[in-house]
């Protein structure tokens, strides 16, 4: 008993001198704060140059201080994590990983040892397996796509020229922190459900299986009606299909626009919404999914592939997203036969 209580005080006493020796940001070039409610932060990506890539959450929990989604870049986690602590005043101790893309994980590193992060099983396994080839990959491929990148902006128009200064931050990003990254695995992991429990408020982690991978873990604050739902949820952005499951996303979207008690999401990449956002990606996959089971005949199936994004989303983020979860879903049908 005695061994435990000096192992506490002397993490008390670390942990809040390594709090106010950090110099504090409150500012950043790679994400934009947006208050949504006192004590509940939504830190959205910058668009042009930055190297956060997702967006990240910082919430006061009262006693605590809770981040969720990290980012991908060791540079644009210190930021975020300096900002929450100047925001509540004390150190963050809890960080959540929605799920196990590089965008979302690789701020991990800049919390420990002091943070206790958290995810579902299936990340923390996917992590562990993927994370090291993912970087091996970057190694060998990140400065030509950056050079490709630049060399593609010099010359783009209209959508695509907006766009490209988000994958040239994307790529400059990979390689600034590509040899300074460290695989920080979650500390604690659960399935279906968390509620992690503050003096101020309580939030809740809800995992939805088969969505944009095989498991997504939301965070929702029944008090502020607020839902930071990673990447379940994409604004005037194309989503990534390949990993996850259609019809159970969009089942998982429908269930949380039917939620009465939430009305403000926070979306994985793009703009933070209302209701309204859901039912723009919900209609996508169905005009999508109509496009792709008209196309029957192997011959409009290449034909389907080599036609321009439909009007509506031809000004989205993620264009390049298009087509292959256009292949994505042809390949589905495929299967299916």
């Amino acid at each position: 008993m005695l061994r435990f209580l000096l192992i506490f005080v002397y993490f008390c006493f670390t942990t809040s001198q390594g709090f106010s020796q950090k110099k504090k940001a409150k500012t950043s070039e790679n994400f934009v704060l947006e208050q949504l409610a006192p004590g509940v932060w939504a830190a959205i990506h910058n668009d042009q140059y930055g190297k956060a890539i997702c967006n990240a959450g910082i919430v006061d929990l009262g006693d605590k201080t809770l981040v969720f989604d990290p980012f991908m870049t060791p540079q644009a986690a210190r930021e975020l994590r300096a900002i929450a602590e100047d925001l509540t005043n004390r150190p963050v101790t809890i960080v959540v990983n929605s799920h196990f893309h590089n965008d979302h994980i690789r701020g991990n590193q800049e919390f420990t040892p002091f943070a206790t992060i958290i995810s579902s099983t299936y990340t923390r396994d996917q992590i562990a397996l993927m994370e090291p080839e993912q970087q091996q990959w970057e190694k060998h491929h990140a400065p030509a796509l950056l050079k490709a990148t630049k060399k593609i902006y010099n010359s783009a128009t209209g959508i695509d020229r907006e766009e490209l200064p988000m994958w040239i931050g994307y790529y400059e990003g990979m390689m600034e922190s590509i040899d300074n990254l460290v695989i920080t695995l979650p500390d604690i992991v659960f399935n279906d459900s968390l509620w992690i429990l503050g003096s101020k408020r309580n939030v809740k982690l809800v995992e939805f299986k088969n969505c944009h991978t095989a498991s997504d873990v939301a965070l929702i604050i029944p008090s502020d009606r607020i839902a930071f739902l990673g990447d379940i949820l994409f604004v005037q952005r194309h989503p990534w299909m390949a990993d996850g499951e259609p019809a159970s996303w969009q089942a998982s979207l429908k269930h949380l626009y039917e939620d009465q008690s939430i009305s403000t999401y926070v979306p994985g990449h793009g703009a933070v919404c209302d209701k309204r956002g859901l039912k723009s990606l919900q209609d996508y996959f169905d005009n999508i999914q109509q496009l792709t089971n008209s196309a029957m005949a192997d011959s409009t199936q290449s034909l389907l592939l080599t036609q321009p994004i439909p009007k509506q989303y031809q000004n989205w983020y993620f264009s390049r997203f298009y087509q292959s979860n256009v292949k994505f879903l042809l390949s589905a049908i495929k299967h299916q036969e």
